[in-house]
């Protein structure tokens, strides 16, 4: 049988694989030393999410692993989801600073939480989970406020493959739909990035953002429509 690792033990081992807190102001990643910098050249509708096979991290083996306190397993778990959960931080904040930190933030609260992960859903959907929550609540706090609205720090994201001549419409239609999806309120901006970035089904969505299904199917119908009539020149 698996010896279970405690909370306290966990967070202790990811502490030694994470930056010290002086590191982190010094140094622009926010991530552990085993994760690759996260990229906003990663971030463009063609080449971000839907791209790591779940399967291969829902299995028994890998969540024993991980309950067990495993550092390479949970290396593999930064590395196959950093990106995905930066770009929902970064599509819901619109700021590549505050959405390392939440995805830092994530992950740390992850492994401390691992022991209380039964494997009901998708280890990826129970980050999106996490995820999903401290974005929202970061833009409900206080300090913030509603500083992040007009969201075209999105649409400012650099292409760094300029294409050819009959790729600038392309990059043109994807810092409008960048800009719209930023423009949405907030309840509705976090279904349309679940569903239509990253993927998930319903079903999941309601287990990560704690709704009814029709809530979810209701909140992503109004965003549609939203960034339809925001896009509807692109559309005719």
């Amino acid at each position: 049988m698996d010896n279970p690792v405690s909370s306290a033990e966990r967070v202790e081992r990811f502490q030694a694989l994470r930056p010290s807190r002086l590191q982190k102001r010094q140094g622009p990643s926010a991530l552990p030393r085993f994760a690759t910098p996260f990229s906003t050249s990663e971030l463009s509708p063609a080449r971000y999410g839907r791209t790591v096979r779940d399967e291969r991290y829902d299995t028994p083996e890998f969540l024993r692993r991980l309950r067990t306190g495993e550092a390479e397993a949970f290396a593999e778990l930064v590395t196959a989801y950093q990106h995905r959960v930066f770009g929902v931080a970064l599509r819901m904040l619109g700021s590549a600073a505050e959405a390392e930190e939440i995805a830092q933030d994530v992950f740390l609260r992850a492994y401390r939480a691992l022991h209380d992960f039964r494997g009901d859903a998708k280890l990826s959907t129970w980050l999106y989970a996490i995820a999903s929550r401290l974005c929202l609540t970061r833009l409900g706090s206080s300090e913030r406020g509603m500083s992040h609205r007009g969201g075209d720090k999105l649409a400012r994201i650099p292409d760094q493959d300029p294409g050819p001549e009959a790729a600038l419409e392309q990059s043109e239609r994807e810092a409008a739909l960048l800009r719209a999806i930023a423009e949405l309120p907030d309840d509705r901006r976090i279904v349309v990035v679940l569903r239509d970035l990253e993927g998930l089904s319903y079903e999941e969505i309601a287990g990560a953002l704690d709704l009814e299904l029709g809530t979810v199917r209701s909140r992503l119908h109004r965003a549609r429509m939203d960034l339809k009539d925001k896009l509807e020149r692109f559309l005719t």
